[in-house]
């Protein structure tokens, strides 16, 4: 079962991943307004010249637009493992997955799976060390 632990590290790596272009993306729509309030409104005088805010914010647009389309793919493969993670047979997967993937602690797993808590605990224990191998 190694492999299938380090599933779990790429997992949350992929996580990180998304999280990341999350915060990219609202980053750059944030600057995209600050040019927009920078080229000025109605009887206001722009305080940036028009083409360089004009050319930033098409800049801002082509990124935003290939960061959305890394996003959808990441997305789809969180999917894709959240379901083969959760297909894993034996009760260890099983303990990783709604602990590491669905975030319950191991009392609540142990009622998920009908099984002692100090037998999901053993387990845990060593799911834990794997990965960390």
């Amino acid at each position: 079962g190694e492999g299938n632990m380090s599933i779990t590290k790429s997992y949350h790596d992929l996580c990180k991943e998304i999280d990341i272009l999350y915060t990219r993306i609202k980053d750059l729509e944030n600057e995209f307004h600050m040019w927009q309030r920078k080229m000025g409104g109605v009887g206001k005088k722009p305080i940036a010249p028009l083409d360089i805010a004009l050319n930033r914010m098409k800049e801002i647009c082509d990124l935003v637009e290939t960061y959305v389309t890394i996003l959808d793919e990441k997305e789809k493969t969180r999917k894709k493992i959240e379901q083969h993670m959760s297909e894993f047979e034996g009760v260890e997967y099983k303990v990783a997955y709604l602990r590491d993937v669905k975030g319950m602690t191991l009392p609540e797993v142990a009622a998920e799976l009908n099984y002692s808590y100090d037998w999901i605990k053993r387990l845990s224990a060593r799911t834990s060390r794997k990965r960390g191998a």
